[in-house]
């Protein structure tokens, strides 16, 4: 028996900013799961000796140190591949869960085999009652959201439910499972790295699941300080375009040309918009580098592609379906511009009757009007 082996390991990829992990440790040290059960493991990018925690850390705590910044993807993979357990938290160091935040998360994948992984709800740090995001994920068209993301918390995000993806700030993941899609994609560096993960796993017949009263707390952007940061623009629109290529099936692919254009369109229209002109175009120059990589990436991915093409638009459309749903319920002034459009352009997705965590729903016609799918 493997004595090292654990129920949990909690992977904190870190970049400066000790003050931050040392006060993620001090919520981690009150989960009501016993430090017996979990390990941390602290992957420290760039670690300089006055930029990393100090001295002493706890009994279940480790860290890797790394000579340079080698991004969120390719340091949690390192964590990954030092750790032993059966389930992996991704979790930032600017997250702060509550008690019963890692108990719950593996209460809820544990009800299904198939569960790839598990996310909480994430609430803004500075503003308690204010959500940072309720799961991610994905229009027809390759632009991503985190549901919830700046709302007052009102209770509109309390029921558990299916989800395409997790924000990597806090999700749960089935380490078997991570290993089957050979983990994060390091070319992505950071930003949607996680929802491509999750796209891979739903590829493969795998679901994941939000879980609402697994509760913790996100300062956000605490690297770059800014959503609207140069490099991240950079990287969001470098990114939204390799996961399209990567995890696209021709097919669909080219029926949802029409709104992979329109949305690029509008997220240029964005960009100009807010004078990140410059960075929107060092994105599509990276695409362009990376795009050689990244097709022969989309080879072994669709190569391991369980699910039909048309249980995949079927997950888009779920997806879609809880952006416009998030979207048309939030008051008139904090609506996207760009959701505007887009949903003005091609009208509401397809209404599921329910968002379910089994494959088997995911087949089912939502409201009988899965057509709409089928014809995207």
């Amino acid at each position: 028996m493997n004595h090292n082996f654990k129920l949990v390991s909690v992977i904190i990829p870190a970049l400066r900013r000790p003050d931050l992990t040392a006060r993620c440790l001090s919520f981690l040290a009150q989960q009501s799961l016993s430090p017996k059960n979990y390990e941390i493991v602290i992957v420290e990018n760039n670690a300089l000796p006055d930029l990393i925690l100090r001295d002493p850390l706890g009994p279940n705590v480790r860290r890797i140190l790394l000579d340079r910044n080698y991004g969120t993807t390719a340091s949690i993979n390192v964590g990954i591949a030092g750790s032993s357990s059966t389930y992996v938290l991704l979790l930032n160091n600017d997250v702060e869960p509550e008690p019963q935040f890692i108990a719950k998360l593996v209460a809820a994948i544990e009800v299904d085999p198939n569960r790839a992984f598990a996310t909480g709800k994430l609430l803004n740090a500075a503003q308690k009652n204010y959500l940072d995001g309720a799961g991610d994920a994905l229009l027809l068209g390759g632009g991503a959201y985190r549901l919830g993301h700046g709302d007052r918390d009102t209770g509109q995000f309390e029921k558990a439910c299916w989800v395409l993806a997790g924000c990597g700030a806090g999700t749960l993941f089935r380490r078997s499972v991570l290993e089957e899609i050979r983990g994060l994609d390091e070319d992505f560096f950071a930003y949607l790295d996680d929802l491509d993960l999750a796209i891979r796993a739903q590829l493969m017949g795998y679901t994941g699941c939000y879980v609402p009263d697994a509760l913790a707390y996100h300062i956000g952007s605490a690297t770059l300080g800014s959503p609207m940061h140069p490099k991240v623009v950079e990287l969001i629109t470098r990114n939204q375009l390799c996961l399209i290529a990567k995890c696209y099936p021709a097919a669909v692919l080219w029926k949802l040309l029409p709104r992979i254009l329109v949305f690029q369109m509008l997220w240029l229209a964005t960009m100009v918009r807010r004078k990140r002109l410059l960075p929107y175009c060092q994105g599509l120059l990276g695409a362009g580098k990376l795009i050689l990589r990244i097709l022969r990436k989309r080879a072994r991915v669709l190569k391991q592609k369980r699910i039909t093409n048309r249980e995949f638009v079927k997950i888009l459309c779920l997806s879609e379906w809880q952006i416009f749903d998030w979207h048309n319920k939030r008051p008139q002034g904090c609506r996207s511009r760009l959701l505007n459009v887009y949903f003005w352009f091609f009208g509401p997705p397809p209404h599921p009757n329910c968002v379910s965590s089994t494959r088997n729903s995911i087949r089912q016609d939502p409201l009988n009007r899965t057509s709409g799918c089928e014809k995207l």
